[in-house]
C-alpha cells in the first residue's frame, strides 16, 4: 500500500540524504554531489573597435558532499578556432554533464577546422548544435540523473512551502491538508511560469514529449504521495509546473554555467561578444539563454564587461562600489523619513494647525529619494562610466589586455587583504582577438614544461 503524505511529512528529512562509500582504493560519489564551480573567479573583457582582450584567473571551488576545496590551476578562456579570429570563456559550473567543459571547446575546435562563419552568433549557434547532436548522445545516463535531482528539488521545495502555508494558518498536517496546500502552490507555479518565456533549446519541446521521457523518474519521486487519498488532478498539475520550470528562461536548482563567445565574424569589421547561462540538459536537449550581448560599432565604441565576480571592476567603472551606493541610498531615504519625523513632533508639540501637520504628513519621501538617485546615477555616468568608455575607445590592444589583467588582479588583491574567501587566485591568463592577427596568447599557464613538449607546439 502506498503511504499517504501524512508519512511523506515525517520522513521527509530522509528522502534527499546522499550516500557516498569509500574503500581504500576507490571513491563511489552520486554525480548530484560532485561539481566543480568558476562563479567564484574573475574574468574580465574589454572591448573596442581595434579588438577585444579577455583575463582570467585560474581558481576554481570544487565541491564533494558540500566540502568545498580551492584550486588554482582551472582554465577559463578558449581558443574556438585555429583559423579564425573568435574565443570563448567560461564561469560558473566547469562540467557539463560530467564532462568538461575544457574538453568540449577543444572537440569542438577539431571538429570546426578552418571554416568560418558570417557572424559571430552563427558560431554560438553552431556549438549548441554541436553539444546537441555529438556530446549528449554520449552522456543519456547522467541527462536522467540530473533530471531527476531537479525533480526532486522540485517536489522538496513544494513540499516545504506547503507545510509552512499549513503551520501559518495552524491547521495540522494530514493527507487532506497537504494535498490542499500542494494544489494551490502548484496553481501559483503554473500561474508565474506560463507567462515567462521558453530557453534555447526547447522551444518547440512538447509536454507530450516530456512525459514520456522523464514520467518513470516522476512516478519514482511521487512514489510514497500516490495513495489512494491522492486527487486525480495532482500529479497531471505537479508535471504542467515542472514542465514550465524546466524549459522556462529562468535557471533553478542546478549550477549554472556561463558562456562567453568573443571575436569576429567572416562578415564583421568589429568585434563583439554575447554570453550565454547553461543549466539543465536532457532528453538530448540542453537549456541554455542569452544573458548579455555588446557589439563594436563607430556608435558603440568600448565596453568594459567583468563576470562572475564584478564588484571590483564595477567600483572601477562606476567610481563606488555597489552596496556602498545601495547603502547611501538607503541612509539618505532613512534620514529624510526620520527628519520628516521630528519635524511632525515638534509641530505637534507646539500645538500648530493640524492643517500644517497634514501637509508633512503628504510629503512623499519615496519621490525625493527617487530624484537623488536619478541625480547621483546621471553624475556616475556622467563623470566615471563615460569618461573612462571614452578613455577605452582610444586604448591600444595592449592596453586593453593590460586592464583587463589589470581588474582580475585588483579582485585577487582584494579577497586576500580582506575577510573574505580568497577565490580569486593562481595565474592569470590573457588573450588578445583582433580582425587581422586572430586569436593571441598575452599570457598562459601550462600544465606541462614547453621545453619537454616541443611536440604539443608542432602539432
Amino acid at each position: 500500500m502506498s503511504r499517504g503524505l501524512g508519512d511523506v511529512y515525517k520522513r521527509q528529512g530522509e528522502l534527499f540524504k546522499q550516500y557516498e562509500t569509500v574503500d581504500i582504493y576507490r571513491i563511489n560519489i552520486k554525480s548530484s554531489d560532485f561539481f566543480s564551480d568558476n562563479n567564484m573567479t574573475a574574468i574580465v573583457g574589454t572591448i573596442n573597435r581595434r579588438g577585444v582582450a579577455f583575463a582570467a584567473d585560474s581558481a576554481a571551488t570544487h565541491t564533494i558532499s558540500s566540502r568545498h576545496k580551492i584550486t588554482n590551476h582551472a582554465n577559463k578562456i578558449f581558443e574556438l578556432s585555429k583559423y579564425n579570429p573568435v574565443g570563448a570563456a567560461i564561469c560558473g559550473n566547469l562540467d557539463f554533464l560530467g564532462m568538461p567543459w575544457e574538453d568540449i571547446f577543444k572537440i569542438y575546435r577539431n571538429q570546426l577546422r578552418n571554416s568560418s562563419k558570417p557572424l559571430l552568433s552563427d558560431y554560438s549557434k553552431d556549438f549548441f548544435n554541436f553539444i546537441n547532436q555529438k556530446i549528449m548522445p554520449s552522456l543519456c545516463d547522467k541527462q536522467k540523473s540530473d533530471l531527476s535531482f531537479v525533480i526532486n528539488s522540485f517536489w522538496e521545495e513544494i513540499l516545504n512551502l506547503a507545510q509552512d502555508d499549513i503551520k501559518k494558518i495552524g491547521d495540522t498536517v494530514n493527507d487532506e491538508t497537504l494535498y490542499s496546500a500542494l494544489l494551490l502552490r502548484l496553481d501559483e507555479f503554473i500561474d508565474l511560469y506560463s507567462i515567462k518565456d521558453k530557453c534555447y533549446g526547447f522551444e518547440d519541446y512538447t509536454l507530450e514529449k516530456f512525459v514520456i521521457y522523464a514520467e518513470d523518474i516522476i512516478d519514482n519521486t511521487l512514489k510514497d504521495c500516490l495513495s489512494s487519498s491522492c486527487p486525480k488532478n495532482f500529479k497531471g498539475k505537479f508535471i504542467s509546473a515542472l514542465f514550465l520550470i524546466i524549459t522556462s528562461n529562468i535557471h533553478v536548482y542546478l549550477i549554472t554555467t556561463e558562456i562567453i563567445i568573443w571575436g569576429y565574424g567572416e562578415d564583421e569589421l568589429f568585434p563583439s561578444y554575447e554570453s550565454f547561462v547553461v543549466s539543465l540538459a536532457f532528453d538530448n536537449k540542453i537549456k541554455y539563454t542569452s544573458k548579455s550581448k555588446y557589439v563594436v560599432s563607430n556608435e558603440n565604441v568600448a565596453c568594459v564587461e567583468p563576470f562572475a565576480q564584478t564588484d571590483v571592476a564595477n567600483t572601477v567603472v562606476r567610481g563606488i562600489d555597489a552596496d556602498l551606493r545601495v547603502q547611501f541610498y538607503n541612509t539618505y531615504k532613512s534620514s529624510l523619513n526620520t527628519f520628516k519625523d521630528e519635524i511632525i513632533s515638534k509641530l505637534q508639540t507646539a500645538n500648530a494647525p493640524m492643517e500644517l501637520i497634514n501637509i508633512f504628513h503628504t510629503l512623499d519621501v519615496d519621490a525625493y529619494t527617487d530624484v537623488y538617485i536619478q541625480n547621483m546615477n546621471e553624475y556616475i555616468q556622467t563623470n566615471y562610466i563615460e569618461k573612462l568608455v571614452n578613455t577605452i575607445s582610444y586604448l591600444s590592444k595592449e592596453d586593453l589586455a593590460d586592464m583587463a589583467e589589470s581588474l582580475v588582479r585588483m579582485t585577487y588583491l582584494k579577497r586576500r587583504i580582506t575577510s573574505e574567501e580568497e577565490s580569486v587566485g593562481g595565474p592569470v591568463d590573457v588573450t588578445v582577438i583582433t580582425k587581422g592577427d586572430g586569436f593571441i596568447w598575452l599570457k598562459r599557464k601550462h600544465y606541462f614544461s614547453p621545453e619537454l613538449n616541443h611536440h604539443y607546439f608542432e602539432r
